[in-house]
């Protein structure tokens, strides 16, 4: 029983857990010492495993190849542990390709950090922080590395933090970024690294042709849905993209109709895409080009909007209730806002949604004009949303530059609150900034180039805003601006204007001390939309290029972009390949086919794959076989057999179903004999008192007071008395005589 343990100790020190051999990543050499002989007794230098003697006697390794020994050390971890010594047999421990790993570093993110323009890309640096499983364990280590190495510098090389916060709040007015790069993120405190701005890092996701001009993010902040100008909506979802960063949807909701407004449910099973028509959609989180419902269209010769069901002109804009999953917001050029249940009675042969309250926002003669269709001095909402806190508050900006609030009530007539002078240009967007359970400040950017603060507890045109940002150029009907989940932070765009030296930036503000505390230049690319969730604390903007830069912190942000940054994407294998689709295979010896084949060379192929799968839908008649009930089948005794059939049918006075399948002109031509022999007897008749000419007799019997009363009439009457004995003067004929 011992020796049987004492082997089998042995077998397990010799294994790969315990330091045996074990397979290392190509490319890496280890060297080893002089086999020494295994001692008898169970000595504290036998129970050392034999992977730390190894690792004892390789090459020393620079600071930079960290993460390369970490990796080694995981893989050594991994290997699966050998029943026995298997060193003599040659064999390999695993069999099959290896997995691909997410590759992990500090040169996934280093070549995504900010920078200013014409700086290179950021190497790895020695010594820099490593992302990869532990990402907080690695930045406290590098925070505290980083604040070592500061302390040793002498007080008078070291500037005060003050000082570089002032600069950094500078000027409102448009910054040129070209005389100098942008001071680099310095590292947390411990403890303090969530509350580093996630604008550290940035990666662009190319999403649309033109301009975005819609995005929102379900409840998880797991998937990402975009809409252009282009007309297009896509879909991403993080946790399955890599570095291609492609959709996995795109629908077009309406042909040639740009995408206003993109908006989740609360539970994200579906999102509202709001077009530039008069109708807003509902659609499965997957993308699917089957509708879950759409909303009716109203009545556009109605004047008064309460009496009708639905929108009469393109909408603006739309968004879903912050708690309520089956009521949605819209606004539209007709001048109102809508709210609508999707658990409502459907209307209409398509069995549309009706809205079931009207909000009408006032001009300065307090009537609801709407501002489509060319009409003179017409309002209409441009923007509206919830307050996202308890969304008892409802804000639409409107085209005159005027904010409209209404209260949550059970019946909405008119404006609880106008700020008739809050802008003089077009509102591009509002938004609230959250404090807890309370959204007591209120955002509005507009076209006349600023941006403004409220405070919701005193709106009115006498007070003003609480503080206004000027020099915010805004030339973009969807410029928008965002707030930081914990309001501590508040974030808009500006537009690049024609002409103009500087160039487009994102500017951060503090909600505190209402300060610019950073500012990011975007280059050539105006910024459209913007969004900040609370699930990644990162901010993604979107640009009128069509690209969505996300930009995190590694040391802040979860998620999002973390998943796919330095997933390399897969690499299709052999079998795969052969078994993906190809292209339309052509027969060059069908004349049909060849014409197929030439209409693709001009771009045609959608339409034919179009047709062809029309025509695979409609219910066609099978084809009959050739002389169909002349023959019987292609047989020796196939003539014989219809003959016999044929004559027994005749002598028992049968219908043969055969026989009757004849062509139908000979049917028809039979009957020329008929009606040439007949005559008259068919149609001719009707001429027969009127011949020889042909005139059809309308004559009908007249009744007994009929016939008195022409009887009557006949002869010589007065035409302005009606006797016959007239004493009537001739006034045609009066004066001649005289």
């Amino acid at each position: 029983m011992a020796d049987s343990d004492e082997e089998e100790m042995k077998a397990m020190r010799s294994s790969s857990r315990y330091g045996g051999s074990s397979r290392r990543p190509a490319g890496v050499t280890v060297t080893t010492a002089e086999p020494q002989p295994m001692p008898d007794s169970d000595s504290e230098e036998e129970r050392l495993p034999r992977r730390m003697q190894a690792a004892s006697i390789r090459p020393p390794t620079t600071r930079g190849n960290e993460a390369d020994e970490e990796e080694e050390e995981e893989e050594d971890m991994l290997v699966e542990e050998a029943p026995m010594d298997m060193s003599g047999f040659n064999m390999p421990v695993s069999f099959g390709k290896l997995k691909q790993k997410k590759a992990v570093g500090p040169d996934v993110h280093s070549s995504n950090q900010r920078r200013g323009r014409g700086v290179p890309a950021a190497g790895s640096k020695p010594g820099g922080v490593q992302f990869g499983p532990r990402v907080m364990d690695a930045a406290i280590a590098a925070g505290a590395r980083g604040r070592a190495e500061k302390a040793e510098v002498p007080s008078s090389a070291e500037k005060p933090v003050e000082e570089t916060s002032l600069k950094s709040v500078g000027p409102v007015g448009p910054v040129d970024d070209a005389g100098g790069d942008e001071a680099p993120d310095e590292l947390p405190e411990p403890g303090k690294e969530s509350e580093v701005l996630p604008v550290s890092h940035e990666v662009a996701i190319p999403a649309h042709v033109k301009a975005v001009t819609a995005m929102a993010l379900d409840p998880k902040a797991s998937r990402l849905v975009t809409g252009g100008m282009d007309g297009s909506i896509k879909l991403f979802d993080f946790h399955g993209m890599s570095e291609a960063k492609e959709a996995f949807r795109e629908l077009e909701p309406v042909e040639n109709h740009l995408v206003q407004s993109v908006s989740f449910s609360t539970t994200g099973a579906s999102f509202l895409a709001v077009c530039s028509d008069s109708s807003a959609r509902i659609y499965d989180r997957d993308g699917s080009t089957q509708l879950i419902q759409s909303t009716v269209k109203g009545d556009m010769y109605v004047r008064h909007m309460e009496h009708t069901k639905g929108h009469t002109q393109t909408l603006s804009d739309g968004m879903w209730h912050p708690f309520r999953q089956e009521h949605f917001l819209t606004a539209s050029l007709d001048g109102t806002l809508r709210i609508w249940d999707m658990n409502a009675d459907p209307v209409g042969m398509d069995q549309q949604l009706p809205s079931i309250h009207v909000l009408k926002t006032l001009d300065r003669r307090n009537v609801c004009v709407g501002g489509g269709c060319g009409k003179t001095g017409g309002l209409y909402p441009t923007c509206c949303t919830y307050s996202p806190t308890d969304a008892k508050l409802i804000v639409g900006g409107c085209s005159d530059g005027s904010v409209q609030v209404f209260f949550e009530k059970a019946r909405y007539m008119k404006p609880d609150r106008i700020l008739r002078t809050a802008h003089s240009a077009q509102v591009t967007s509002v938004s609230f900034i959250p404090e807890g359970a309370d959204s007591k400040l209120l955002l509005t950017r507009s076209m006349d180039n600023t941006m403004k603060v409220w405070d919701c507890r005193m709106l009115s045109d006498a007070k003003g805003p609480v503080k206004v940002f000027e020099d915010l150029t805004c030339t973009h009907e969807k410029t928008g601006l965002c707030a930081s989940p914990d309001g501590r932070h508040f974030v808009t765009g500006t537009s690049l204007s024609k002409g103009a030296l500087s160039s487009a930036v994102v500017r951060v503000y503090e909600t505190k001390s209402l300060q610019l505390v950073k500012t990011l230049d975007f280059g050539k690319k105006s910024v459209s939309r913007l969004c900040w969730p609370k699930e990644l604390n990162q901010l993604i903007v979107g640009t009128s290029t069509g690209e969505v830069t996300m930009l995190y912190s590694p040391f802040s942000s979860k998620k999002g972009a973390l998943h796919f940054v330095g997933k390399k994407a897969k690499v299709k294998s052999q079998s795969q390949m052969e078994d993906a689709p190809s292209g339309p295979i052509f027969n060059m010896t069908d004349p049909a086919e060849i014409q197929k084949f030439y209409s693709t060379g001009h771009g045609d192929m959608t339409k034919i794959r179009r047709t062809e799968a029309r025509a695979g839908n409609k219910a066609m008649a099978p084809t009959r076989p050739e002389d169909s009930g002349l023959k019987m089948p292609n047989q020796p005794f196939g003539d014989f057999a219809a003959l016999a059939l044929k004559v027994g049918a005749k002598r028992l006075n049968l219908n043969s179903t055969r026989i009757t399948d004849t062509d139908s002109q000979t049917s028809l031509l039979q009957y020329q004999d008929k009606v040439s022999n007949a005559g008259t007897g068919f149609f001719e008749s009707a001429y027969s008192k009127t011949q020889p000419d042909k005139l059809l007799d309308f004559s009908t019997e007249m009744s007994e007071g009929d016939a008195r009363m022409h009887e009557a009439m006949k002869g010589e009457f007065c035409r302005k008395c009606g006797m016959k004995q007239c004493r009537c003067v001739d006034y045609s004929k009066y004066g001649l005589g005289s």
